[in-house]
Order: structure tokens, then C-alpha cells, then sequence
């Protein structure tokens, strides 16, 4: 009863990190009918493309045995060697063929998971030595799945074969005085369309369990709502902790900026709401550059220093809402507002150089 409660609370799509654990233990969608249905029309292609040229090769083999030009001694080591030569070339004859089922099989897994290496599954795993277990996999509902799939699947192939065989069997009934060419011709003819049928029954074989078996790998890694929660907090953190840090650095932000406000020229107030500190070293720094900026709160503290520092306070509220919003800190003001900053300092330098000369 708590596996079925565990199993309805998984109501949420695995993440791509769930999937990639997956995947690196070696679980991925694969069916097995796949690989049969791109061998079997491999094998078709070939038989249609290379069937003569392989039938012919075998042919001259077979006349080479049955006409006499074998001189040598039959003995048991001449028939082995004889039997070796043969058989070494039927198999060079039969190459292509094995190149290309291999070719086949490796696209079918490809196809389905795509490029995927990993030894996990090579590991021991003791746990499914258990007897209890193995029965209980054994009558789950996956094994009795896997016999209908099976039933289903010999009853097609089953019906495919029936209608090629019935198709071609009238024609197979005149061939009774026809010569040994006209008969391997109607008789290759048929087999390739049977197996034309057979294909074409297991591309949908193979589309439908495909199908069904990434339905029922996606079902069997789907998460609990909490699952996805844990997930998160592994992988960006414990929300509350990263609020905190960040608290953390606004703090020790806001302090190295106050401690730029005693070495400003000048502070641009709004005069209540924004404050903005500008510096300028002439002959150093190529235009004035924003030291610190605030709002509300900040604002006030800006002041604050800056009084205590004896750092002039200027109003000019459009200027200090212009500098706040369109200049970041440690940014020189941009060329169109180098005008009225420039009045600013010329306006504060005075004051400067005039308590200079008192």
C-alpha cells in the first residue's frame, strides 16, 4: 500500500537531471523490435540490390564443386582444407551483408537514445539473484505486457506470411513443368515479398513498442512534487541561504560605497529622495565619475556623510535623477551631461578656492 501511495504522489515529469542519472546508469528508452525491423529491411535492401550478384557467386562456387576439376587426392586433410577455401569465400561473398546488419543494429540504438557508453550495467548487482523477486517480476504486470506484445506480434507475422504465401501459391502451381531458372525466379520473387510483408509488419511493431516503452520509461523516473523540491536546493542552493548571502554582499557593497562619499567633490540631491556623490581629479581622470548613489534611505545616509565630512551638498533635482538612473557606479557621466555637471563643479571649486583664500 505505501509503494501505490509513493507511485500516485510521482505525478511530475523527471528533470533533465534525473534523466541524465538515468542515462549515466545505463537506463535509457531502447525496444527491442527496433533493431530487428532496420535488420530486416536492411536485409531486403540487400537481397534487392546485391541478391544476384551474391546468388551468381555462389552459383559458379557450387558448379566449380559439382563439375569434376577437383584433382587433388580426397583425403580427410585435402577435404578440410577444400572445405576451409570454401567457406572462406562464402563468407568474403557474404561480408557486405554482415557489415550491414552490424551497421543496422548500431543505428537502431542510436536512433532510440542516442550515442551512449557506460559500464554500469556490467556491475554486479546480487540483488537480482533473489528468488522472491524473480518470481515477482516474473507475474508482474510487465511480464504478462511483454507475453500479449509477444502473441501479438507471431499473429501478425503470422497473417503476413499467410497472405504472401496464399498470394504467390497459384503461381507456384503452374510451375510444374517450367525449368529449374523460371522456378528459382518466381520462388526468389515471392520470398522477397513475404519478407517485404514481415518488414513492413515489424517498422510497425517496432514504431508502437517504441512507443510504449518510452511511455513507460518516462512513468517509471516521474518525481514527487517534494522530489523536484530537494532537487533544486542540491543544485542552486537553499533559497533561504542564497537570500541571505546576497543580503551579505548588498551590505559590504553599500559600505565600500559609503566609504567613498568623504572623497567626493560634490553630492547632486534631489534634495529628499536621490543622492548622488561625483568625483573629479582634473588632469587624472578624463570626466567625472559616479562614487555613490542612493535613494530614500541611502540618500539620507549619503547626506549624512557627506555633512560630516564638510563635502558640498548641491540641489538640482533633474541632474540627480539623471545621474541615478542612467549611470552606474565607477561609470564617467556620459558626454550629454558633461555640461551641466561641469557647472556643478565649477560652482563647488569656487566655493573651494573662495574659504581657500578667507
Amino acid at each position: 500500500m505505501a509503494e501505490d501511495a509513493d507511485s500516485d504522489a510521482k505525478t511530475e515529469a523527471p528533470t533533465s537531471k534525473r534523466l541524465q542519472e538515468a542515462r549515466d546508469r545505463g537506463q535509457a528508452v531502447s525496444s527491442r523490435e527496433v533493431p530487428t525491423a532496420l535488420i530486416l529491411l536492411a536485409s531486403l535492401a540487400l537481397f534487392i540490390f546485391q541478391g544476384p550478384t551474391l546468388w551468381t557467386a555462389l552459383q559458379g562456387k557450387m558448379a566449380f564443386l559439382l563439375s569434376g576439376q577437383i584433382h587433388d587426392d580426397l583425403t580427410e586433410a585435402g577435404v578440410i582444407a577444400l572445405l576451409r577455401d570454401i567457406a572462406s569465400m562464402v563468407l568474403m561473398d557474404m561480408a557486405p551483408f554482415f557489415v550491414v546488419f552490424l551497421a543496422a543494429g548500431i543505428l537502431a540504438s542510436i536512433l532510440q537514445h542516442g550515442w551512449m557508453f557506460t559500464l554500469e550495467p556490467l556491475t554486479p548487482n546480487f540483488s537480482k539473484l533473489n528468488v522472491f523477486s524473480g518470481l515477482k517480476r516474473l507475474f508482474s504486470p510487465q511480464s504478462l505486457v511483454e507475453l500479449l506484445k509477444s502473441v501479438a506480434k507471431m499473429t501478425l507475422i503470422g497473417v503476413a506470411v499467410y497472405l504472401g504465401i496464399k498470394d504467390s501459391s497459384l503461381q507456384i502451381l503452374t510451375l510444374t513443368n517450367a525449368d529449374v531458372p523460371k522456378v528459382l525466379a518466381v520462388l526468389t520473387n515471392d520470398s522477397l515479398a513475404i519478407l517485404w510483408r514481415v518488414t513492413m509488419v515489424f517498422l510497425v511493431l517496432a514504431l508502437a513498442d517504441f512507443s510504449y516503452q518510452k511511455y513507460n520509461y518516462i512513468k517509471g523516473l516521474r518525481m514527487t512534487k517534494q522530489e523536484i523540491k530537494d532537487e533544486q536546493r542540491q543544485t542552486e542552493g537553499d533559497p533561504l541561504l542564497k537570500g541571505r548571502i546576497r543580503q551579505v554582499q548588498r551590505e559590504m557593497a553599500q559600505r565600500r560605497m559609503m566609504q567613498e562619499v568623504p572623497k567626493a567633490d560634490v553630492i547632486i540631491t534631489n534634495p529628499t529622495h536621490y543622492a548622488v556623490a561625483l568625483r573629479y581629479i582634473p588632469g587624472e581622470m578624463a570626466a567625472p565619475k559616479v562614487v555613490a548613489k542612493g535613494v530614500d534611505f541611502i540618500a539620507a545616509r549619503i547626506r549624512t556623510i557627506a555633512e560630516e565630512h564638510k563635502v558640498p551638498l548641491v540641489e538640482n533635482p533633474p541632474l540627480a535623477r539623471t545621474l541615478y538612473k542612467d549611470v552606474e557606479l565607477e561609470q564617467t557621466i556620459p558626454p550629454d551631461l558633461f555640461k551641466a555637471v561641469a557647472q556643478v563643479l565649477a560652482y563647488v571649486f569656487s566655493l573651494r578656492g573662495r574659504r581657500g583664500a578667507g
